[in-house]
């Protein structure tokens, strides 16, 4: 990777949250690096710090919220305890899935750790059918689109 690369890679968009995460010892692997499992973890964590803080209620009777993929590139192997920095947002969007892309950087965010895409689909907690995304979800998602990202219609 030319350093031209890596500092368009590290450039942060203006839309998005950062949001940190803690990387704790038994996250390390016998190598002394971040396990590689555990990087879809840190985005977890992340979402979820995020949509709590926003003050969606995680309650599944009321949305049940699957993935349906996930992709994950490695750049820079992670090999200490501490915080981490956890890049999110909603890159693509439609009536009942979000793509979220997602980059965990250094704390200070100048190293690229990994970076990733997780697509979800809404599902109706009777059903498990997908379900159109609501008001609400759209709502507390603001900070999160892309510029590009707009509510389907019909």
């Amino acid at each position: 990777m030319t350093m031209t690369n890596e500092k368009s890679a590290l450039e942060t968009p203006s839309y998005g949250v950062v949001v940190p995460v803690r990387v704790y010892l038994d996250d390390l692997d016998g190598f002394g690096m971040l396990n590689h499992v555990e990087y879809a973890r840190l985005f977890d964590h992340a979402v979820i710090d995020y949509w709590t803080d926003a003050g969606w209620v995680l309650d599944p009777t009321r949305s049940v919220q699957v993935i349906r993929e996930l992709h994950l590139t490695f750049h820079q192997p992670i090999t200490q305890i501490g915080d981490v920095a956890v890049h999110l947002w909603v890159e693509q969007a439609g009536r009942t899935s979000v793509n979220y892309r997602f980059r965990i950087l250094s704390s200070d965010h100048e190293t690229l750790h990994a970076e990733g895409t997780r697509r979800l689909i809404n599902l109706d907690p009777s059903t498990l059918r997908p379900t159109p995304l609501t008001d609400e979800q759209w709502g507390f998602a603001a900070p999160l689109l892309a510029p590009d990202v707009v509510r389907p219609t019909g």
